[in-house]
């Protein structure tokens, strides 16, 4: 398995409220969380570093899970903890008060690769017959407006509420997550926040990640510099990992 992590405030903010962290655990798992921060100036940063901060902590003193409940039991656990650390901290603190964050993660160990969920960061997976496809549903009022049949994807684009969040991370007392685990074979994975997938299309991401002769490292630089050609409107977060034979059974 190779990774690589890459983060850049964009062009337009003055701070970057995106956390990222390629976590490995005592039993050689690996989690790979990006998380958007939400509040503009008031907290948003403080969030995003908590959830990554906190994962990274309790991932790392993990000893590796028997089933896959156990590791949804785990992500639950420690998603619940996640949440009440922000959320009280920004309820004792008037300024700081509804921040939040954003959080996608990819848990990769032997018994699958498990997606975790709330906000609208995004995981994607390509394959060997050259398909991309998303693993994640976006938390955001115009998904649900998709859903109910009120608005077209086309007209989602240019929509002004686009980036209205319906789930995140330390918001609200409880939480709800989306954990997905998948089995099947996989070249790779893309985790980012929506500084990436919000400006840049998916043919074009697909174009940049699908390259087999470019490293990770490369290739998520490449989709950094996308997202800035773009105009860098918001902060990017780019998670790039390539999967190998035996990283998962």
């Amino acid at each position: 398995m190779k990774y690589y992590g890459i983060t850049d405030r964009g062009l337009i903010r003055k701070n970057n409220q995106d956390s990222y962290v390629i976590a490995t655990s005592g039993a050689g798992d690996v989690f790979a969380i990006v998380a958007d921060g939400i509040g503009g100036n008031l907290g948003g940063d403080i969030a995003s570093r908590m959830a990554v901060s906190h994962f990274s902590r309790a991932f790392a003193d993990n000893e590796g899970f028997s089933s896959e409940e156990e590791v949804r039991t785990w992500i639950r656990r420690e998603m619940d903890a996640a949440n009440t650390a922000i959320f009280e901290y920004g309820n004792k603190r008037p300024a700081l008060k509804g921040m939040g964050t954003t959080f996608c993660g990819a848990l990769i160990s032997s018994l699958g690769i498990f997606i975790v969920n709330i906000g609208d960061s995004r995981a994607y997976a390509w394959y060997e017959d050259r398909r991309m496809s998303q693993l994640t549903m976006d938390h955001n009022l115009v998904n649900d407006m998709i859903m109910h049949g009120e608005l077209t994807p086309e007209q989602a684009v240019n929509y002004p509420r686009r980036n209205v969040l319906t789930n995140a991370l330390g918001v609200w007392e409880n939480v709800r997550s989306d954990i997905d685990v998948h089995h099947e074979k996989m070249e790779g994975l893309l985790l980012c926040s929506d500084g990436l997938h919000g400006y840049v299309s998916e043919e074009k991401i697909r174009s940049i990640v699908m390259n087999r002769e470019t490293d990770p490292t490369l290739r998520a630089r490449k989709l950094m510099k996308a997202a800035l050609d773009a105009g860098g409107y918001d902060n990017v977060t780019v998670i790039l990992i390539n999967l190998e034979n035996g990283d998962i059974r």
